[in-house]
C-alpha cells in the first residue's frame, strides 16, 4: 500500500510542476533580427511567459549601424519567432 500511495504523490507532483517557459532560445532570436537587417550584438530577454501559451520577448541590439541605441524586438513562443519591432 505504501507504494501505491507515493505513486499517487508523484502524479500530483507533475499535475501541478510549473510549466517551462517558451522554448525559443536566443539563437532563434538572432536569426530573425539578421533577417531584419540587424546585426545581433546583446540579446536580453524582456519578458517571459510561463505556461501552454508561453512567450519569451527579446531585446537585440544591433552592432555595426549609424546609431548605438539601435535595436530589435523580437517575440517567441515555442520555436517560432517574429519581428515586433
Amino acid at each position: 500500500m505504501p507504494a501505491l500511495g507515493l505513486a499517487a504523490l508523484a502524479g500530483a507532483a507533475a499535475v501541478f510542476a510549473p510549466a517551462p517557459p517558451a522554448a525559443a532560445s536566443q539563437a532563434e532570436a538572432r536569426s530573425v533580427a539578421l533577417a531584419a537587417n540587424c546585426k545581433p550584438g546583446k540579446i536580453e530577454p524582456l519578458r517571459q511567459i510561463v505556461g501552454g501559451a508561453g512567450e519569451t520577448v527579446f531585446k537585440v541590439s544591433c552592432t555595426g549601424g549609424k546609431s548605438k541605441d539601435a535595436f530589435v524586438l523580437v517575440q517567441c513562443r515555442v520555436h517560432q519567432c517574429v519581428l515586433l519591432r
